[in-house]
């Protein structure tokens, strides 16, 4: 019960040639195990190997025998020592992490050859990591997947991201003209005929000129449409010729004027 030396005397018992002798007995103190705490680990990793020396030399086994990394949250293990060493048991509570799944906010649609924006290296929920493409592609119309990676030391999980491209739409419109030359003009259509807006530069057609001059339609941001361009052709007008009526004579049959000129 005590830590320490005890003398115990042995008296023989009377009637023999014997005298009394002693034994030096000693009690010595129960060592308890000590261990480097192990974990936390992330759920579904490999777990090291629980050692079968402690950290001040008692040697034993395990109970469980392994790390589970299984199923997330706390398990205890507890050490027995080997028989023959004066040493406690002793326990070790392992905490097993859930797996995070990194969230993101959903990049595009984007326009074909537009300028993309840069894959995010942190997740909403603050795990960081690389992607794989690294970098996003538009130079071609679909839908690509790209890989998020969690960074060594995080319990995350892989992260997928798809992003689609969308071809660009080029812009049709009805041809207008030829018009003629100081003639009042249409105005030019703000919406295309499959249904892209934007707007014209020059703004609106001049007729003052003849001759033939190109308008450029712009798409309005936000729409994944192509520049449009429309040659309006302005002509120069036509003086009708016809051919001389007359002399005529009083009361005689008169010639019907003619509906279209030379």
């Amino acid at each position: 019960a005590t830590v320490g030396t005890t003398t115990y005397t042995f008296t023989p018992a009377a009637g023999q040639c014997a005298a009394a002798t002693t034994m030096d007995i000693v009690v010595s103190a129960s060592i308890t195990p000590t261990f480097t705490q192990i974990g936390p680990l992330c759920q579904n990793s490999t777990a090291p190997s629980l050692p079968t020396i402690s950290n001040n030399a008692i040697n034993g086994t395990w109970s469980p025998a392994a790390i589970n990394t299984a199923a997330a949250g706390s398990v205890t293990y507890t050490f027995t020592p080997a028989a023959g060493q004066c040493a406690t048991t002793a326990s070790m509570a392992i905490v097993i992490d859930p797996q995070i799944t990194p969230i993101f906010t959903q990049i595009g649609p984007l326009c074909q050859n537009s300028v993309a924006p840069s894959l995010p290296n942190n997740s909403n929920n603050a795990i960081i990591g690389t992607w794989s493409p690294a970098a996003i592609n538009t130079a071609s119309a679909g839908t690509v997947t790209y890989t998020f990676t969690p960074s060594a030391g995080q319990c995350a999980t892989t992260a997928t991201m798809n992003i689609v491209v969308t071809a660009n739409i080029g812009p049709a419109f009805t041809q207008i003209g030829p018009l003629c030359l100081n003639s009042a003009a249409p105005s030019l259509p703000s919406t295309s005929n499959n249904a892209v807006t934007g707007t014209w530069s020059p703004a609106a057609i001049n007729t003052a000129s003849a001759g033939i001059a190109t308008y450029t339609f712009t798409p309005s941001a936000g729409q994944c449409a192509t520049t449009a361009t429309m040659n309006i052709l302005v002509t120069t007008s036509i003086t009708p010729s016809f051919t001389q009526i007359g002399p005529l004579c009083l009361n005689s049959v008169a010639p019907s004027l003619p509906a279209s000129s030379t």
